[in-house]
């Protein structure tokens, strides 16, 4: 999500009659922009009593109130400012974009629904819009928010690599790489941008620029952790058993209560035949995010490489009885358990 709107006050001006309101709203304005936001909410505070119908002193309230991280009050305020100007885009914008971020994706789309229907060429709008249509699950709405955004503000990043998200998400995976390629062109030391599109390019199969592109996500960001795991997951897929194991090391140490770290450190231990180091990571990532099939099924897998053929078939029952469990990896984790061979008694 985008910061809030602060609309040029030549423009708010323009909005309604100057009234007693004009010179309460140019010194709060001038007091917000110097850093003194509790003298200009009380600036803002005097021009509502003033005019009471007049909009603009609630919008900038709200403007204020995100800055002083008053949520509650920010959203108060914008539906103010909204109750007595409909329509008013920034303000629906700025409204729906705290919504989302109080998790109420369904009200915070409307609100910037009515924003772009409002203003059609309000970019931060579209995209706040399409965040809003993700969060919802709606992922083809998302990707249209998202590409009007881009198209009305092109050289915005950020945007860029949202839809790139999006498309990945909906199986566009070349959609997905030009999008994420044009994030990298336009903000080239983003680590974010080149973290993206090398999770993309893995998903493609391009393992050489895929590695390229998170290698450079690791130089520029150092403590990176999820971009040293995707390193990690393409460095084992092109069986650089050593490197893998050391870049997962590195995202777990930098991330230690990720359970899904812990899983991709214990599957890159099963490679390199450690499956002692194997089973202790993958213990500690059924532990650490015990709902996640992901550190029950590399567990399992750990513990057949070991021998220990009866911890191997508990846990199989314990990963088939998760939800959203698919009957083909079921169908799989039961060959891999039924290949258990008992380690020798010492």
């Amino acid at each position: 999500m985008l910061a809030p709107a602060l609309l040029p006050l030549l423009t708010l001006l323009a909005m309604a009659d100057s009234g007693g309101a004009a010179p309460l709203l140019e010194k709060g304005e001038r007091l917000f922009r110097q850093g003194d936001t509790a003298g200009a909410l009380a600036a803002f505070d005097e021009a509502a009593k003033a005019d009471p119908q007049d909009p603009r002193p609630y919008y900038l309230k709200g403007v204020a109130l995100e800055k002083k991280s008053d949520l509650p009050g920010a959203v108060a305020a914008y539906k103010q400012a909204i109750a007595r100007r409909g329509e008013f885009a920034e303000a629906h914008n700025n409204l729906g974009a705290l919504l989302i971020g109080r998790g109420e994706a369904a009200a915070a789309a409307t609100e910037l629904e009515a924003a772009v229907r409002i203003k059609p060429d309000y970019a931060e709008a579209q995209y706040n819009l399409g965040v809003a249509r993700d969060a919802l699950g709606k992922k083809s709405e998302a990707i249209v928010a998202y590409k009007d955004a881009v198209r009305l503000k092109p050289a915005d990043a950020g945007y860029r690599l949202n839809l790139g998200a999006a498309l990945r998400r909906g199986g566009d995976l070349d959609g997905a790489v030009a999008a994420l390629k044009d994030a990298t062109r336009l903000g080239p030391r983003d680590p974010t941008a080149w973290a993206d599109l090398g999770m993309v390019l893995s998903d493609k199969k391009s393992y050489d620029e895929a590695q390229a592109a998170l290698a450079k996500a690791t130089a520029l960001k150092p403590d990176f952790a999820l971009a040293w795991n995707r390193l990690g997951r393409v460095e084992l897929k092109r069986g650089q058993i050593p490197a893998a194991v050391t870049d997962q090391e590195r995202a777990r140490k930098l991330d230690p209560k990720s359970g899904a770290f812990a899983a991709d450190l214990c599957r890159a231990f099963i490679e390199q035949r450690e499956a002692g180091k194997a089973t202790a990571e993958c213990r500690a990532a059924v532990d650490l995010d015990p709902k996640n099939p992901l550190g029950h099924y590399e567990l399992m897998k750990a513990l057949v490489a070991k021998g220990d053929c009866g911890a191997a078939k508990t846990e199989l029952g314990r990963f088939k009885g998760l939800p959203g469990v698919k009957p083909e990896a079921q169908k799989q984790a039961d060959a891999i358990a039924a290949s258990c061979t008992r380690a020798p008694k010492k």
